[in-house]
């Protein structure tokens, strides 16, 4: 097996590895390989806002996870799309920057350990790395690589979701990202002028510029090499060239919530008796590896319109889609350019506390989960979905092949309480949908059923038709908690030279979108990893 040695390898090229790669590939004196298992993101799909759903599950780009059958959704197994390709799944993703709320930070820090990871020092590498079109301010700076920018022009029937909101005194909130998280507004995007702003355009391509940073696509990690309790390299598969790789100061593992965990528990370092079932001999016992799986459950709400100005496929339609198809193919621009989850709001259920526990996403379109079998017809959709979850779910291996997809089983409603809000939620937004101007286009319900009237049916709906949102966390969870994997600095507990940086150290689920949070955490750990390493 040839070998090769560089200071620092990162497995994986999403959102958290591109950006630990171009922060520590701007030291002159040391060299970085990132390894990632997709291909390349050079491609229209991917940088195209409007064509998201002809990503999202697209094998190419799409590591297409399934769930096992979850036993209180009715035991439906559900898809797990994750980013299979440079960028990971910000490539992928609806491009929504959120941060969550402050207080989510804080909570790191003083319910879980998570020393160091509060608001005030959460917010300074948000702002480090951001380039924010509207200007710089308290909340927001302009001198980094990630573009974030306004949805330009925003559908007319997501303004009637606005003003739905106003007029059943809910609030308007120009900004989620500044003083206040709570209300109805526009979403604003990770995107470059007409293209998405992915992690992979935003740091990786200027990180590869450079002399000290090199990636590999197609490569496979199949375990970190321990050698005396101290991680020298990695085991990978390169386009079916299996490779020993030296790392000379640490490998950094950034393949996210689910890769990240598989790749320790490949490595022999989990629960030792679960390793042992699988046949991996244990490194080392660690039990928190792959517990505490966390993701945002969402479910929508959807009616038929009357006429056809909204997004869709219908024969009155064709002429008006072809032209936006051609105009994008022969100009660049138009409506294709523009994002169709364009805005939203942050509300409270009955259940809720301080903070909102749920979050809205309007799309001016009727459409399938994860982009599946494309509508035919015209229609608004409103999804909902729970911010803290109460379930807890694992990441667990099936055999000791890297190649076979582990066990993911999110356990999601295992918790009452997480079915009882999103019910709750799922009639608030039936309730807007049925409010003018909004309901102005309304011809019939699509989801739910009409016939969908107490708290117990809704419940039930929920059951039947609650996807991911596509926000996996929180399996190699950081700070000084029973089932922790890393410390506060991101090493994995009890083996040297190696940590994990990305969503999967999550102690908790934020509020809102995680991959902007993950920006963060790879940010502030790259300068730890560079600082531990001076």
């Amino acid at each position: 097996m040839p070998t090769t040695e560089y200071d620092y390898i990162v497995c994986g090229a999403g959102s958290a590895g591109c950006t630990v790669a171009e922060r520590l590939s701007r030291d002159p004196s040391v060299r970085v390989l990132v390894l990632e298992a997709g291909g390349s993101d050079r491609s229209a799909v991917v940088k195209t806002p409007m064509l998201l759903q002809f990503v999202v599950t697209n094998p190419k780009y799409s590591w297409n996870y399934e769930t096992e059958p979850q036993g209180h959704l009715n035991n439906r197994t559900l898809i797990w799309p994750r980013g299979k390709t440079l960028g990971g799944s910000s490539s992928i993703n609806a491009m929504h920057y959120m941060r969550g709320a402050p207080e989510n930070y804080d909570e790191w820090e003083r319910e879980y350990g998570a020393e160091g990871w509060n608001w005030k020092t959460a917010l300074p590498a948000f702002k480090e790395v951001q380039h924010q079109t509207r200007g710089a301010s308290e909340h927001h700076g302009t001198d980094g690589p990630l573009w974030v920018s306004d949805i330009d022009p925003l559908h007319p029937a997501t303004e009637d979701f606005f003003a739905a909101g106003e007029k059943l005194q809910y609030k308007r909130n120009a900004d989620f990202n500044g003083a206040s998280q709570e209300g109805f507004g526009p979403y604003q995007v990770t995107q470059k002028g007409l293209e998405r702003c992915s992690a992979s355009l935003a740091f990786l391509r200027p990180a590869l510029e450079r002399d000290t940073c090199d990636v590999l696509t197609g490569a496979l990690v199949r375990r970190v090499v321990i050698e005396n309790g101290r991680a020298t390299g990695v085991d990978v598969d390169v386009n079916g060239e299996r490779r020993v790789i030296n790392a000379r100061k640490e490998v950094i593992l950034s393949g996210g919530a689910i890769n990240s965990p598989q790749t320790l528990l490949l490595s022999g370092i989990g629960p030792a008796d679960e390793l042992r079932a699988v046949g991996v001999s244990v490194e080392h016992d660690l039990p928190g590896v792959g517990k505490n799986l966390q993701d945002h459950l969402d479910v929508t709400a959807q009616y038929w319109a009357k006429t056809g100005r909204t997004l869709g496929f219908s024969l009155k339609a064709t002429p008006r889609n072809l032209y936006q198809f051609a105009r994008y193919a022969l100009r660049g621009d138009g409506p294709l350019t523009v994002n169709g989850v364009q805005g939203g709001a942050f509300i409270k259920s009955g259940y809720a506390g301080d903070l909102p526990d749920l979050q809205l996403a309007f799309i001016p379109a009727v459409y399938n989960p994860h982009g599946k079998d494309v509508v035919w017809g015209h229609g608004v959709t409103l999804h909902v979905c729970q911010l803290y979850p109460k379930s807890r779910g694992e990441i667990a291996l099936k055999s000791d092949d890297p190649n076979e997809h582990p066990a993911i089983q999110p356990n999601y409603g295992a918790d009452p309480y997480d079915l009882d809000v999103l019910a709750d939620g799922l009639e608030k937004a039936r309730t807007l949908l049925d409010t003018p101007p909004l309901s102005d286009d309304f011809k019939s319900w699509r989801y739910p059923d009409p016939s969908v009237k107490t708290h117990a049916d809704r419940v039930e709906h929920v059951r039947q038709y609650a996807e991911t949102l596509y926000h996996p966390t929180s399996t190699c969870a950081m700070g000084s908690g029973e089932l922790s994997v890393v410390d506060s600095r991101c090493r994995v507990k009890g083996i040297d030279g190696l940590r994990v940086v990305d969503a999967s150290v999550m102690p908790r689920l934020v509020g809102g979108n995680t991959n902007a949070p993950t920006i963060m955490i790879a940010t502030r750990a790259a300068a730890m990893i560079a600082e531990d390493n001076a």
